[in-house]
C-alpha cells in the first residue's frame, strides 16, 4: 500500500480555550476533595478523610493532548467471479454469449454460470480519536469535544503547562494505517493501493488539577476538573513532564520520506521531531 503525505495545510496543532472558570472548578474540586484517595479510605470508620484533615496543597491548569486522523485508502482492482445468470427460456437448451456457448442447469429456475471479470474502485476511510497521554478514553468523549468546543490553531507550542504527548506521531499514524489495511478487499488483482492522510491534528484541551494533602495520613490525592465540560476526575493524576522548549508546528510535523522505513514500516513518510519529545 503506498502512503501519501498531507499537505502541509492539512496537520494543525489546536488549542481549546477554558470554558468552565478557575473559581467554580475549585469549588468543584472542594466539594469532591475527600474522594480523592480512593473508595476504601472513604468508607474506613475508623480512619477516614474529613474536610478539617484535608487541605489543598497545589493546583494548576494544564493542557493535555489528543489526535485526530483523518485518512482514506483508494484501491483500484479486478475480482473474478460466476454470475449466476437466470434463464428465462424454459425450452432453451444452451446460451451463446460473445460466441461461447453455456448449457442451463437444470431445476426449478434454470441458470447459467458464466465467469466475469469485475473492475472494481473502493474507497476505505478512517477517523482516529487517540489520547495523546495512552490512556485509555473514549474516542466518543474526545469527538465530543472536536464537536462542541472551538479550537484556535497555533503556529507554536509556547502556553505554559502544556504536556508533551506520550503516544508520538509515527504511532497514531501506524494506528490509522492499521485500520484503514484491515478492512479486506477481496480482490484476484490489486492494480492501485494509495492511503492518503487528509488531516493530522494534535489538540490540546485544559484540564485543571487540584493537589489534596490528607495531613493526618500524609497520603497526596489529585482531583481533576475538565476546564471544557465541568467534568470531575476523582482518581487524577500530577503530571510532570512539560515542554522544555517552544516547539513549532513545523517541528512537531516535519515530514520526510527518508525516515519512513524506521518509524511507519511500509509507509511513504513519517515523522522526525515529534519522536524525540516522546522517547
Amino acid at each position: 500500500m503506498e502512503v501519501l503525505a498531507p499537505a502541509a495545510t492539512a496537520s494543525a496543532i489546536l488549542f481549546f480555550d477554558e470554558v468552565y472558570p478557575v473559581r467554580a472548578a475549585q469549588e468543584q474540586a472542594e466539594k469532591s476533595k475527600l474522594n480523592a484517595f480512593g473508595t476504601l479510605a472513604r468508607l474506613n470508620p475508623l480512619n477516614r478523610p474529613k474536610a478539617d484533615t484535608v487541605n489543598l496543597a497545589k493546583w494548576e491548569l494544564r493542557y493535555e493532548p489528543f489526535w485526530h486522523v483523518v485518512a482514506h485508502r483508494e484501491v483500484d482492482y479486478t475480482n473474478a467471479v460466476t454470475y449466476a445468470v437466470a434463464v428465462g427460456n424454459e425450452h432453451a437448451r444452451s446460451i451463446e454469449v460473445e460466441g461461447r456457448r453455456f448449457e442451463p442447469v437444470p431445476g426449478p429456475k434454470p441458470r447459467i454460470d458464466l465467469p466475469v471479470r469485475e473492475h472494481c474502485q473502493r474507497r476505505i476511510d478512517a477517523v482516529v480519536y487517540q489520547d495523546g497521554l495512552k490512556r485509555p478514553l473514549k474516542p466518543q468523549v474526545l469527538q465530543s469535544y472536536v464537536d462542541r468546543y472551538k479550537a484556535n490553531p497555533r503556529e507554536q507550542v509556547d502556553i505554559e503547562g502544556t504536556l508533551p504527548p506520550r503516544m508520538s506521531f509515527a504511532t497514531v499514524l501506524q494506528l490509522a494505517q492499521s485500520r484503514l489495511a484491515a478492512e479486506a478487499v477481496d480482490a484476484h488483482e490489486i492494480h492501485r493501493d494509495v492511503a492518503t492522510f487528509d488531516r493530522i491534528q494534535l489538540y490540546y484541551r485544559p484540564v485543571f488539577a487540584f493537589e489534596y494533602v490528607w495531613s493526618t495520613s500524609g497520603k497526596i490525592g489529585v482531583i481533576e476538573i475538565d476546564g471544557l465540560t465541568g467534568d470531575v476526575v476523582e482518581n487524577g493524576e500530577w503530571f510532570r513532564d512539560r515542554f522544555e522548549k517552544v516547539m513549532t508546528r513545523e517541528m512537531l510535523f516535519e515530514l520526510g520520506a527518508e525516515a519512513a522505513t524506521t518509524l511507519v514500516p511500509g509507509g511513504g513518510f513519517a515523522v522526525k521531531a515529534l519522536g524525540k519529545l516522546t522517547e
